[in-house]
């Protein structure tokens, strides 16, 4: 089997943009999918799928000829062989920061390698090492009650959700802890700051959270700054999480090394994929840390984070975004109507990957074609 053509298409979101503090300032951030395809001369057609922020478009415009770009250099390879397929696109991709296309095509070359064995991609990785919980996180901006509200409504489902901070230390501490209170009991609550504090801010932030249990405290300050991460998880008894902004899975070492996160949250559409994820994984379980995949955006990456999050003994837990708090279960997942079906979906604080073979995922081509950019 060899590869003969390898197709990328942008999305327009089929969600609402969301509003979010990023690096100190608030910003209105879409979700647009960029999908691949990678053709062969056999019956299989892989498809993998990265994330881009920008509602214009032309971020996933530039994103999708990337992946074209790279994609030509792997036209008469074996598509069965990922992992010798990432290494020959890390030799570019080092030099040209193109991860998001990389990790698109290597989802996409995972695909194919499980629809060739008639096997879950789970599987060819391993198998399920254990049940994946699943928390919730919940982009809306809401005042306090409301977010009290949104709480009781998603545990029903969820073990847990995460809210976004960041705008003011200050406000920030009094608004997670009225949320913290105001929670069903058992229900946990973890926060999210963008990379947007001080070292010092977020010292503060965290001892409220250390007063209300918070689950952890995710990319409190900037994501390179692995000294000032390693001193809050040092001084804090709330767990330091990060890792969604790197690519791959080489930085991961610098945080081990320093102990800078007990939760290790890797973005598969940006961290080189199955490949580079399931990398960080292993580096995490052999430090003892925990994997907790970042996991906001469409569905067939989404689906791809979980075969990988299924098959790791170092994750007991994934994320799932809530889009609308108008559907009666939160636990479907909206964002991707061009997916045929329900392959994913929580059931009582819990998702399993699809059991299909590869990434398990079936494309809606009227569906793609009304949302395409190109």
């Amino acid at each position: 089997m060899e590869i003969t053509r390898c197709e990328a298409i942008p999305l327009a979101s089929a969600v609402e943009g969301v509003e979010m503090t990023l690096g100190g300032g608030d910003r209105e951030v879409g979700v647009q999918p960029v999908l691949v395809r990678v053709h062969t001369d056999g019956e299989h057609v892989g498809v993998g799928e990265t994330l881009t922020y920008d509602a214009s478009g032309a971020e996933g415009e530039a994103v999708a000829r990337m992946a074209e770009a790279l994609g030509s250099d792997l036209v008469g390879r074996d598509p069965r062989d990922p992992t010798a397929a990432w290494e020959a696109m890390y030799v570019d991709v080092k030099r040209s920061n193109a991860w998001k296309a990389m990790s698109a095509l290597d989802e996409a070359l995972w695909d194919i390698a499980g629809k060739a064995a008639g096997e879950p991609l789970y599987r060819l990785l391993g198998g399920e090492a254990g049940a994946v919980g699943a928390y919730a996180t919940f982009p809306r901006r809401q005042s306090t009650d409301d977010l009290v509200a949104s709480g009781a409504w998603l545990a029903e489902t969820f073990e847990s959700m995460k809210i976004t901070v960041g705008a003011d230390p200050a406000a920030d501490r009094e608004r997670v802890a009225a949320v913290a209170e105001g929670l069903p009991e058992g229900f946990g609550l973890s926060i999210d700051a963008n990379t947007s504090y001080t070292v010092s801010e977020a010292l503060r932030v965290g001892r409220t959270g250390e007063r209300v249990g918070l689950e952890w405290f995710e990319e409190p300050i900037p994501h390179t700054d692995v000294e000032g991460q390693a001193e809050l998880n040092r001084r804090l008894d709330v767990p330091i999480a990060a890792y969604q902004s790197h690519a791959p899975h080489y930085p991961a070492v610098d945080h081990l090394r320093a102990n800078a996160l007990e939760v290790y949250q890797p973005s598969a559409y940006l961290c080189g994929g199955v490949t580079g994820t399931r990398r960080v994984a292993t580096l995490a379980d052999a430090f003892g840390k925990r994997l907790v995949p970042h996991a906001f955006g469409p569905l067939v990456n989404y689906a791809a984070t979980l075969h990988v999050a299924s098959a790791s003994p170092a994750c007991d837990l994934i994320e799932f975004a809530v889009y609308d708090d108008s559907v009666d279960d939160p636990g479907e997942y909206v964002a991707s109507p061009y997916v045929a079906g329900d392959p994913v979906r929580v059931v009582d604080g819990r998702v399993s990957p699809p059991d299909e073979p590869g990434v398990g995922v079936s494309l809606d081509s009227r569906e793609v074609e009304r949302l395409r950019l190109d």
